[in-house]
């Protein structure tokens, strides 16, 4: 009997194992109805709609990581369509994600001029770039995109240093719904300006919009969906703090009980549908 009991556990922890490293993929592949959403860390999301998936910001391989991701970036390019990228800091434009993605998927990948010298490094094909210019709308593979600028923040709350006015958040229109996906930035007018959004991407880190602005922005957008990101993802020391450290529950707990049920803290590879 107690044989029986220790070898039901292991065949029960080695099934959770295997399920945890290919699920995501799984999922993701035979995802089939509505609009559905996977956190993959960090600022790294992706979406399918149809046949069509995209991602943001998708960060796979990085040292700095607290654990492994769900999905690998060998199996992100079986699927992937559109890779959007925010600016160049490595935990965003990750070098060694998208050098996979260039040689292993036909996906196209969405970035501001400022990324262009990186691209170029990485020998990504210019016939898979597009250029993103802030307030300069375009549409591709049939989604309409709205580019936003984006004022990268850094320590002690300030503006930073070497901040690129050609860096880009963006409004993705898709199925009816409207994601905004600001990058690293600090609160802007462009982003209070905004109407009808559906899903907001926050970032509610020292260098980005923290906790008061993050609660301004969600309170004047008012969004169906919202979720924070830039946290639990990264290890935290005295030299990342600033960035990987995310204040999510200190903005949660300062909204309406309104705002607070439409406030998803997601786990790495958890999924939300977006109806």
């Amino acid at each position: 009997m107690k044989k029986s009991f220790i070898l039901i556990c292991l065949c029960f922890f080695y099934s959770n194992l295997f399920n945890q490293d290919v699920s995501l993929f799984n999922e993701i592949k035979s995802h089939d109805q509505g609009v559905g959403l996977w956190w993959s860390g960090h600022n790294g999301w992706i979406i399918k709609s149809g046949e069509l998936v995209i991602t943001t910001d998708i960060l796979l391989d990085y040292d700095k990581r607290k654990k492994s991701p769900s999905i690998s970036a060998n199996e992100l390019a079986e699927i992937i369509d559109i890779s959007f990228i925010t600016h160049g800091h490595k935990d965003h434009f990750n070098r060694s994600t998208t050098s996979i993605l260039i040689e292993k998927s036909d996906c196209l990948f969405v970035l501001p001029e400022s990324c262009i010298p990186i691209a170029e490094e990485l020998k990504m094909p210019k016939n898979r770039m597009i250029i993103a210019k802030p307030r300069e709308s375009f549409e591709v593979k049939g989604i309409k995109v709205d580019p936003l600028r984006a004022i990268h923040g850094n320590a002690n709350f300030a503006i930073y240093y070497e901040a690129n006015l050609e860096d880009c958040g963006y409004v993705i229109n898709i199925d009816g719904f409207r994601f905004l996906q600001p990058g690293d930035t600090h609160l802007l007018e462009d982003h209070l300006f905004l109407k009808d959004i559906d899903v907001l991407f926050f970032s509610p880190t020292e260098h980005n919009m923290y906790i008061d602005p993050s609660i301004i922005l969600i309170n004047k957008l008012n969004p169906k969906y919202i979720f924070p990101q830039h946290h639990s993802t990264v290890i935290v020391n005295d030299s990342t703090r600033f960035w990987a450290r995310g204040y999510q529950d200190e903005v949660k707990i300062r909204l309406s009980q309104q705002m607070q049920d439409k406030y998803y803290i997601l786990d790495q590879g958890e999924k939300v549908l977006i109806e």
